[in-house]
């Protein structure tokens, strides 16, 4: 029966198996076309069948010419396939396949058909060459398959690797038993048993890489369907973990999907989650809440909208939302859905309470410490920094639009001495009650009173000529005179007075702004030499009709810029000792007996002591010549004074005594005429 069966009716058969497994690798490519492995099966199949059909073409001699070619082409595509195969199992199974062996495997059949054929025409050896190599390639996968299986088609690879070994076991015995004498088969039974293996065992392999490439993208649906699952369940624990209530809107603004801090501020709220979760339409309450004139609602809801609509890749707004019993704010944020699909949002709204109260705390306690650092802690008025930073801007100000700046400095008169008498918390009392008379004085916003330090005060009147400056200092005189602060240790009056310098000038841009106040301090010491109680100015005299009145007939020593010596601290003390001695001659004329004027005669002569005492340490570090007879001088008068005072009493004799000394030997004689020796010292040169 064998005998009888047709070996090109086999060749057709085996090139229609070779055409079906191919459809089959191609339906299979298509259904999983990312795995490795059906791609080069089905190649292997393609190339089973271009060999099959040019395998047939033995059958017509004539088309062939010579059957030489059809033989070689055939066994190249026996093997060529089934090494295919082979590789296609190692990449199915996540392997690299050695191509050196391979191709050597390639070579070598190609060689032994060749020689086999054309050099010496031998079919049993053509026939043993290539199934021994069909078997080798054929066990090779077995073991691919049995070694590099994977659990999920463990059962499904041994199957198959089953079928390999069988399918390489009968090509190898079906020649090698008749090449050993084992087995006797006549001709063309040898070659239509090998046609029923291979019309056997390629379809079933076919079938069986078929299944396992559908067990394992079973294996990995199932894998990915559980990781979906799992991915879920950590989206929903991840999004119910979060303190921000967070809502999944579509287009059309109804919400599909919110986190458990959603539905519980609902139910904190009084609200219903249902109602204003799933299924609601979220922008349809923002709109209802707008209507009520919640203006956060209109534009949060204006957001969502920019943002579904393509306009704003993110919204980002802050609001508050206070309770009864508590001041809430919330930060909103409007992030586009990821992803394929319609277009969605993610909206988030998180509490951010905790930290706008401290925001509000923080800025309370920097605008606390604002007007710390720019205010007297005695007085409650503006202190020297604040005044130094305000002077600054408006003398700028004033650089720019030309307008005259005036400055109006004070000093509380013999305020030492209301320490000495009444103690400091009373002098504190009086510091503070003359701060606020001041800055009540003040009645412009743009105008500024300022503790200068210790009992001076300070004054800036922007845009203010040298007549108003002036008419507010002689306010400020009157209104602290008028507090009646009983000062029994004053030499011009009963109570607490003041003694103020004002200057009205234009702020050059080029000039140094410091320059002012040393103008302005002048003219403070100005007044106090000229009298105390009094108001000097830098082009007007505005004395105190009071100060002018007690002061009639009386002669005073007038502090001039041609007395100046060039040394900033000897010209002060000079004009302090004028102030000195006019306090003295005023005391000595209109009541010698007041029970302040030997502190008064005590205070000068110590004046001088420190005067002689920083004169001569400046004059040494300008290498004065003439250093050594102007000390002996100093201890000269220094020795009258000590005697004149220590025998001073009441009487107008001893009081005399004492003026002529001041006026005629200290200021006359020694500051007039002795001190000029020094002055060339400190002149800078043209």
């Amino acid at each position: 029966m064998m005998g009888s069966i047709d070996i090109g009716t086999l060749a057709i058969c085996l090139g229609l198996v070779a055409l079906l497994q191919f459809v089959a690798f191609c339906i299979q490519l298509q259904v999983d076309p990312a795995r490795p492995g059906p791609g080069c099966w089905a190649v292997a199949s393609a190339i089973g069948c271009v060999g099959a059909a040019v395998n047939l073409l033995r059958v017509f001699p004539s088309l062939s010419g010579h059957y030489t070619v059809p033989i070689i082409v055939y066994i190249l595509s026996l093997v060529g396939g089934q090494i295919l195969v082979y590789v296609g199992i190692l990449r199915f199974l996540g392997r690299r396949e050695k191509r050196g062996p391979l191709i050597a495997l390639a070579v070598l059949t190609a060689a032994a058909a060749l020689i086999f054929t054309s050099v010496h025409d031998d079919l049993p050896a053509r026939r043993v060459c290539s199934s021994v190599i069909f078997a080798l390639i054929s066990f090779a996968s077995s073991r691919a398959l049995l070694r590099h299986h994977t659990p999920d088609i463990a059962v499904g690879a041994r199957a198959v690797a089953a079928i390999f070994a069988v399918n390489g076991l009968a090509l190898a015995a079906l020649t090698a038993l008749p090449a050993l004498g084992l087995l006797q088969l006549p001709p063309p039974l040898p070659a239509v048993l090998t046609y029923f293996v291979l019309l056997v065992g390629s379809p079933l392999a076919s079938i069986g890489l078929i299944v396992l490439g559908n067990q394992k993208l079973a294996a990995e649906n199932r894998e990915a369907g559980e990781g979906l699952r799992t991915a879920k369940i950590f989206m929903k624990s991840v999004l119910d973990s979060l303190t921000a209530h967070i809502a999944l809107i579509d287009a059309n603004g109804d919400i599909i999907l919110v986190n458990k801090a959603w539905r519980d501020f609902a139910r904190l709220n009084g609200l219903d989650p249902q109602r204003v979760c799933e299924g609601t339409n979220y922008l349809c309450a923002c709109d209802a809440a707008a209507r009520n004139d919640d203006a956060e609602a209109d534009s949060f809801a204006a957001g969502i909208r920019k943002v579904l609509a393509g306009e704003l890749g993110q919204f980002i707004m802050e609001y508050p939302c206070h309770a009864p019993h508590e001041r809430r704010w919330f930060v909103g944020r409007v992030t586009p859905f990821p992803g394929d699909g319609p277009r969605r949002v993610v909206v988030a709204h998180e509490d951010i309470s905790e930290r706008k109260l401290m925001e509000l705390a923080l800025a309370e306690s920097n605008k606390k410490l604002a007007a710390y650092s720019a205010t007297d802690a005695l007085t409650g008025i503006a202190n020297r920094r604040r005044f130094d930073e305000v002077f600054a801007s408006e003398y700028a100000r004033h650089a720019r639009s030309g307008a005259t700046l005036s400055l109006v400095m004070l000093d509380i008169d013999y305020f030492k001495n209301y320490n000495d008498t009444y103690g400091h918390a009373e002098g504190d009392n009086c510091l503070i009650q003359a701060a606020g008379t001041i800055a009540r004085t003040l009645h412009r916003q743009t105008d500024l009173a300022a503790r200068y330090g210790g009992e001076e005060f300070i004054c800036l009147l922007p845009d203010t000529d040298l007549a108003g400056a002036v008419a507010v200092a002689e306010d400020i005189r009157q209104n602290v005179a008028g507090l009646a602060l009983p000062h029994a240790q004053s030499a011009v009056a009963p109570v607490v007075t003041v003694s103020i310098g004002v200057l009205a000038a234009k702020c050059p841009p080029g000039a140094a702004p410091g320059d002012l106040y040393k103008q302005v301090d002048a003219l403070l010491y100005k007044a106090k030499g000229n009298g105390r109680n009094r108001v000097e100015s830098n082009s007007l005299e505005s004395d105190a009709p009071d100060a002018a009145a007690a002061g009639q007939g009386v002669v005073r020593i007038f502090w001039d810029t041609a007395f100046a010596s060039g040394n900033a601290t000897i010209d002060r003390q000079h004009q302090m000792l004028i102030a000195t001695a006019n306090e003295l001659l005023l005391l000595m004329t209109q009541n010698p007996s007041c029970p302040t004027l030997g502190t008064a005669i005590d205070a000068a002569l110590q004046h001088v002591v420190e005067h002689f005492r920083d004169e001569e340490r400046i004059l040494e570090a300008v290498d004065f010549p003439g250093l050594a007879e102007h000390t002996a001088e100093h201890e000269r008068l220094l020795q009258k004074g000590t005697a004149l005072v220590s025998g001073w009493t009441e009487d107008s004799a001893s009081s005399g005594e004492i003026i002529r000394f001041i006026v005629h030997d200290l200021i006359m004689m020694h500051m007039l005429s002795s001190d000029i020796q020094y002055h060339l010292c400190f002149k800078q040169p043209a």
